[in-house]
């Protein structure tokens, strides 16, 4: 729990089917711990509250934790992406600031979390990281204040998480700010990437 008075809820997103991946993300394993449960572990100690967005098809999959709420996108915007799930949370629980992160990147960890809420800022938006020279949207810290712009992106039929980016005040945090241990930020999409990532941890 952050010991604050700044309210922030952790917003895993869970995705659907991953054709892909050839079956649901959030169930692959690594380190005999399921991906979304490394996402919770990663954010548990940093944020008040936590959300998983699912795609109905596998929302009763989740294993029932007191500590965590499983949503579903408002069904106007289901199937258009983060976006959707980041507004679904936001229209349930309020809260200052929402961090949000991707049920597939199971090496993200508990220090990387903390160090990015570490940056927000009532001036700002927005903290995302840069990494390899690329924007990082969906592991990154959302202000509350966003809530209404998401949708008027949605109603646009702006689904990309760059046009929210293009559209807020952002606090761009580089390698440099963050001390990272060189993995927590890949991602794995395909059994090719799985098949390593395993294959790493031995």
């Amino acid at each position: 729990m952050v010991a604050t008075l700044t309210k922030i809820t952790g917003i895993i997103l869970a995705g659907g089917e991953s054709r892909r991946f050839g079956s649901p993300k959030a169930f692959a394993k690594f380190n005999n711990e399921y991906f979304y449960k490394h996402a919770i572990n990663s954010l548990q100690k940093n944020v008040d509250n936590i959300f998983i967005v699912s795609h109905p098809s596998i929302k009763a999959r989740f294993i029932k934790n007191k500590l965590v709420t499983v949503i579903e996108d408002p069904q106007e915007y289901q199937g258009n992406g983060p976006l959707a799930g980041i507004l679904a949370t936001m229209s349930i629980d309020e809260s200052d600031w929402y961090v949000v992160l991707p049920c597939d990147t199971p090496q993200v960890t508990t220090g990387l979390i903390k160090q990015l809420i570490s940056f927000i800022d009532p001036q700002i938006d927005a903290v995302v990281p840069i990494v390899d020279g690329r924007a990082q949207p969906l592991i990154a810290v959302y202000h509350s204040r966003l809530k209404d712009h998401i949708e008027k992106l949605l109603i646009e039929k702006k689904f990309r998480m760059q046009d929210l980016l293009a559209s807020c005040s952002v606090l761009f945090v580089s390698e440099e700010d963050l001390s990272l241990g060189g993995t927590e930020f890949h991602n794995i999409n395909n059994q090719e990437e799985y098949k390593k990532l395993k294959k790493d941890s031995l």
